[in-house]
């Protein structure tokens, strides 16, 4: 069903933080006319989206070599998004079916067929296409093709990726998992909350047999 109204709103980028994280008086909230999709394009209505850490980064204006394009002053930030089909052309994804995209942060966006990836009723809850779940997973049954019974060494144990990783490598039947990581508080919440048997902290001058013993 195509939207009533003709306008919609979207969070652009006001000016760049002199340091540190951005806070509200860098963007602003603004209404503008609602998307129209060119040729080979879907038009989705967002209904949620990531706020993820590498947006810092990308706003900031000091990046080079990024495989994403950097945010300038007065555009629309973007990142991972799910949202519903409004109207698609022939070929592409039905009307009402859920889609994850790159163009978060407005309620509206005009998507590219090859850009959008239909999600269907696997999970439950479509808002876990937006953690870093999905990354661990494919790296775990993809990329080291976990097996039962293997040990497996997760590096950055306490991150986004590292800490859904070990949960799902548990999952998988490994017999081992183990963490690295920076601090002897997170080393701990790696074994007591998230399914490590053991994790190692970097730079404590601690044996790593010692470390591994537990």
């Amino acid at each position: 069903m195509e939207p009533a109204m003709a306008t919609h709103r979207e969070i652009r980028l006001r000016t760049r933080p002199a340091h540190g994280l951005p806070s509200p008086e860098h963007l602003e909230l603004v209404t503008t006319a609602l998307p129209v999709p060119a040729p080979g394009e879907v038009l989705v209505r967002n209904r949620w989206f990531a706020v993820q850490a590498a947006l810092r980064t990308l706003i900031s204006g000091r990046i080079e070599g990024a495989p994403l394009p950097s945010v300038e002053p007065g555009d629309t930030l973007f990142g991972a998004a799910v949202g519903e089909v409004v109207s698609a052309p022939p070929g592409g994804p039905r009307p009402g079916e859920s889609v994850f995209h790159w163009q978060g942060w407005r309620e509206y966006a005009a998507v590219p067929v090859s850009a959008c990836t239909p999600l269907g009723d696997a999970l439950p809850d479509p808002v876990a296409h937006l953690s870093q779940g999905r990354t661990a997973y494919a790296a775990l049954t993809r990329g080291a093709e976990v097996r039962a019974g293997d040990t497996v060494l997760v590096t950055g144990g306490a991150g986004a990726v590292g800490t859904m990783a070990g949960q799902i490598a548990r999952l998988l039947g490994a017999g081992r998992v183990v963490g690295t990581t920076g601090s002897p508080a997170k080393a701990e919440r790696l074994v007591s909350g998230l399914g490590y048997d053991a994790a190692v902290v970097r730079d404590t001058g601690e044996p790593l047999a010692a470390q591994l013993a537990g």
